[in-house]
């Protein structure tokens, strides 16, 4: 084989060799570019879940916060209500002493235990009925009393709250609910 044939043999095989070669490149380059696009895809799918999570995070986190502000306001306008409610049933008090009030005054009376009783306070237009009914007392009239009295005895060591303000104060906590669950039927 002369010098110009081996030329042209090498020519020859190099360029299937550079064919070669550049196939298996391309070859290559469509994996590697596959590849590439595959892992794009999936951290595209993991960046959406991940914002979908975070969005459903947030979503609950704003929720949660409304749910909190709503009932911190309902507690307060529930307060408000209750405020309201205290004080037309303590200025209502008064309006007890319109139906039978003479055998109410002598029922709380009695409700007392026995004692000396030294000082009974009562409402101004008490004064007689409780001079009636404790005799020996000191009558004292008391403007803030609706209805009832408050006795003191031994010295002011005994002492007995039996007015319709106690009452009111006592019984409120039962009472307060009863009065929601009215205005709820209402409204």
């Amino acid at each position: 084989m002369g010098a110009t044939e081996l030329i042209e043999a090498l020519r020859s095989e190099g360029e299937k060799k550079g064919l070669a070669i550049r196939q298996e490149t391309e070859a290559e380059i469509a994996r590697l570019r596959a590849e590439a696009s595959a892992r794009l895809d999936r951290l595209r799918e993991e960046y959406a879940r991940q914002q979908l999570a975070a969005g459903a995070q947030t979503e609950r986190a704003i929720l949660a916060e409304a749910e909190r502000k709503a009932r911190i306001t309902k507690l307060a306008a529930e307060n408000r209500l209750a405020e309201r409610l205290h004080a037309v049933a303590r200025s209502s008090l008064p309006l007890l002493r319109n139906r039978d009030y003479d055998r109410t005054f002598s029922l709380f009376a009695a409700e007392l235990p026995e004692s000396a009783w030294e000082t009974v306070r009562v409402n101004p237009a008490d004064t007689e009925r409780a001079a009636g009914l404790f005799a020996g007392a000191t009558i004292a009239a008391d403007g803030s009393i609706s209805g009832g009295m408050e006795s003191a005895a031994d010295g002011g060591r005994l002492r007995i709250v039996n007015t319709l303000e106690k009452r009111l104060e006592r019984g409120w906590p039962e009472l307060l609910p009863e009065l929601f669950r009215e205005i709820g039927k209402e409204g």
